[in-house]
């Protein structure tokens, strides 16, 4: 699927790419889903968790973010191959099985949305095809329209964390039409890969700011900064 090889899954891997994929295991920081390099108490947080806690609530992802998963990514979100989204969203429910309440009812799914231009070039967010995967697999309520990106923002390729979080400040709004639906709901905000996690912040942020909550982050890939032993 990732390098070509047949297969007889056509949403599976072939045993080399396995091999390639790193999934991320516990020990994990409890709330950025960081690896930590060694075994500790339960609910255990990372410096970055302590130090600067994010809006959301809890973040998790499936694979460490290499050469294979952006590979992946990249096959989904500009080759348009969605036939990998749910192999790739059931790698996130596994992720996030400490998350989910499956079949309660009161998880909403969302993704982080596109502004309007760059959807009608792409013709599909790649982070939605992941959302209604995780949705319809979870038993949760699928919600696309919750969160709206307002402004046009720069791609945020290349920059720091500084200037991703100005970059999306005030880039996203809460739907006034879906607000009452998503209330005492636990809120699930899918995309394909975390870097720093400003976007996801940004979003978890107005989230709180309109009485909504709890708020996850599911992700496919996270960029791990530290050397995971």
């Amino acid at each position: 699927m990732a390098c070509h090889a047949q297969i007889t899954d056509q949403v599976g891997l072939c045993m080399t790419c396995w091999g390639d994929v790193q999934f991320i295991n516990a020990p994990i920081c409890d709330v950025t889903g960081t690896p930590l390099p060694h075994d500790g108490d339960e609910n255990i947080l990372s410096i970055e968790a302590l130090t600067d806690p994010p809006h959301y609530d809890k973040a998790r992802a499936a694979l460490r973010f290499n050469e294979h998963s952006r590979r992946l990514i990249h096959k989904l979100k500009y080759h348009d191959q969605q036939h990998l989204a749910p192999l790739m969203a059931k790698m996130m429910l596994h992720a996030a099985r400490d998350l989910l309440v499956a079949g309660c009812g009161d998880d909403v799914i969302c993704s982080v949305p596109l502004y309007h231009w760059r959807y009608f070039r792409r013709r599909f967010n790649q982070a939605d095809l992941l959302a209604r995967q995780v949705a319809s697999k979870g038993a949760a309520v699928y919600m696309p329209k919750l969160i709206k990106r307002v402004k046009a923002t720069k791609t945020q390729v290349g920059l720091s964390r500084e200037a991703r979080q100005k970059n999306v400040k005030g880039a996203f709004e809460i739907n006034a039409k879906w607000l009452k639906l998503a209330r005492d709901k636990n809120i699930y905000i899918v995309d394909d890969v975390i870097t720093t996690g400003a976007t996801v912040n940004e979003i978890a942020s107005c989230l709180k700011a309109a009485g909504l909550g709890p708020v996850y982050i599911l992700a496919f890939a996270k960029v791990i900064h530290q050397k995971v032993i």
